[in-house]
């Protein structure tokens, strides 16, 4: 019997909050928040992915859509920190170019040692594929081709 190898796999924090917010659970981010919660894939996350989902969660233009309040969101952000691997966040460095925003995810993964980066964000999606010296690639896939990877067991 063969030991199966965890996925580990960086989530956009867009594709988080989308899956938090529940209000399309057959969605791509909706079926990867349920994934997420019965450990389908090992989540790498950092403190910047977390402080954003919680910024965007309680931004006014989400909150007036009925999301959830503070003390909910804040319980929503230490169950992902207790789900997820956080990194410490010690990468820094100018890894997505063209998008100053997406080098913290990037660095994320890197720092993760995670095989995915899972995003629906154009720019990022074009970074492709991420090898740096002394670091595996990081593949960077759309939500969609992530969960396909996930459900044939090719990820």
């Amino acid at each position: 019997m063969s030991a199966r190898t965890v996925v580990r796999a960086v989530v956009d924090s867009n594709l988080l909050v989308s899956g938090i917010l529940g209000r399309r659970p057959r969605s791509h981010a909706g079926r990867l928040h349920r994934a997420i919660l019965v450990r389908r894939f090992q989540l790498v996350i950092s403190d910047y992915i977390l402080r954003e989902v919680r910024d965007v969660l309680l931004s006014p233009e989400i909150q007036e859509t009925g999301a959830p309040p503070e003390h909910v969101v804040d319980r929503i952000v230490a169950a992902l920190r207790l789900t997820g691997q956080v990194v410490p966040g010690s990468f820094e460095g100018d890894f997505a170019p063209n998008n100053p925003k997406d080098s913290p995810i990037v660095a994320c993964a890197l720092e993760g040692d995670a095989g995915y980066v899972v995003t629906d964000d154009r720019a990022l999606l074009d970074l492709g594929a991420r090898r740096l010296a002394a670091f595996r690639p990081v593949r960077i896939v759309y939500a969609k081709k992530f969960l396909e990877l996930l459900d044939r067991g090719d990820a």
